[in-house]
């Protein structure tokens, strides 16, 4: 976790380097006193640095392309990763995945966390502003970037994010929601049996 951390910060660092190049401190701005940052850029995006003073990054054509509620709910979006620090669940699951490689379920937990925080950010930004606007500003800073095409992307999970977003929500009975409640509260500890499990047959 410690080797995974340094390395986010070693990653972090380059990138708001980057960001002072291209966007320099005016006279008299403090690094890091700006919690907004816009861009001059062709293409649509928008995009949060971690750290202790979080910085919400936008370029120029997604606030032309983004209209009243959508900009609106993006920026809640990535707020959304900047107040439940998505970053420190991103490191422990690529802590995990990168500390035992000899464990596929590990991989898999962090490939999933990156898809199931991006949906947490949604649900953020959709109790504010709806899940239709939320939808639609998805769709208009990823359309130029054939993510929606037949062709698979890196960004494949924007269109299951889009159609769950549009998909009416489904309604859980009182039972299931205490069940699973329940197994999401045991599943932090499913590394720690699988790490800890054979020294502790053995010592038994």
């Amino acid at each position: 976790l410690v080797r995974e951390v340094r390395r986010a910060g070693a990653r972090r660092r380059q990138r708001r380097t980057e960001l002072q190049v291209r966007a320099p401190l005016l006279p008299g701005e403090e690094p890091g006193s700006d919690r907004l940052v816009v861009l001059e850029g062709e293409r649509p995006d928008a995009w949060w640095l971690p750290g202790t003073t979080p910085q919400l990054v936008i370029t120029t054509a997604a606030l032309q392309r983004l209209k009243g509620r959508q900009l609106d709910a993006v920026l809640a979006h990535e707020q959304g990763h900047a107040r439940w620090r998505h970053d420190w669940l991103l490191h422990s699951s690529g802590a995990l995945a990168a500390g035992f490689p000899q464990v596929p379920v590990f991989a898999a937990f962090r490939d999933e966390m990156h898809r199931l925080v991006e949906l947490a950010a949604d649900d953020v930004a959709s109790r504010r502003f709806g899940r239709l606007t939320i939808a639609l500003a998805l769709v208009e800073l990823n359309e130029d970037r054939g993510v929606f095409g037949p062709c698979p992307t890196p960004q494949a999970h924007v269109p299951q994010r889009v159609h769950r977003l549009l998909a009416p929500p489904t309604r859980l009975t009182p039972a299931r929601r205490l069940r699973l409640t329940a197994a999401a509260a045991l599943v932090p500890l499913v590394p720690l049996l699988v790490t800890f499990g054979p020294g502790l047959r053995a010592l038994g």
